[in-house]
């Protein structure tokens, strides 16, 4: 499935981070089966799992969550996303591991991340020349928790976006399970 979603701010890190494995079509015979947390669906859902008093504490407005993409589902994805006067966060709950994340061609600048008595890893996006956009990613529940964030359209880079998703990464970390 290719997203033609240019012109929308913020969807740039959103569709880049469902890229993680590449997607595409299957056709699959059979019967199917039940859909759920237990069904190939992360059981993390950042929109409901996380605490507005802790999205207030790094510097985020509860009221602008945008849950999923133009609040379609993405399959074998929980996203959700919120804007600060500075910045934006996005946070992605994936089935997909940490493995897949290295392995994806369009990240780059990998490095290790110490979140205290866990460890994530930061990267960016290829496409993302102007270097706006950076990510945390760690394990969570059998698949990888990302963390983004993005300097959206006119929003001035005040701070380098990797330390920033860093630091949003450690104040966040008891809201996201192991």
């Amino acid at each position: 499935m290719r997203l033609q979603l240019r012109g929308l701010a913020g969807f740039g890190l959103v569709c880049g981070a469902l890229v993680l494995v590449g997607c595409g079509s299957e056709t699959v015979a059979g019967e199917a089966e039940a859909v759920g947390a237990g069904a190939g669906e992360p059981v993390f859902s950042p929109c409901d799992d996380i605490p507005d008093e802790a999205l207030r504490g790094v510097e985020l407005d509860p009221a602008t969550e945008s849950q999923d993409i133009a609040g379609v589902k993405q399959p074998g994805w929980n996203i959700c996303m919120w804007r600060g006067p500075e910045h934006a966060l996005s946070i992605f709950a994936t089935t997909y591991t940490m493995d897949d994340v290295r392995s994806n061609k369009k990240f780059e600048e990998f490095h290790p991340v110490d979140l205290g008595d866990r460890s994530g890893t930061s990267f960016r996006q290829v496409a993302d020349k102007d270097r706006r956009d950076c990510d945390v990613a760690l394990d969570s529940n059998g698949g990888a928790v990302m963390i983004s964030i993005s300097y959206l359209g006119g929003m001035a880079v005040v701070e380098e976006p990797c330390a920033v998703a860093a630091r949003t990464a450690r104040q966040l970390l008891p809201h996201i399970p192991s």
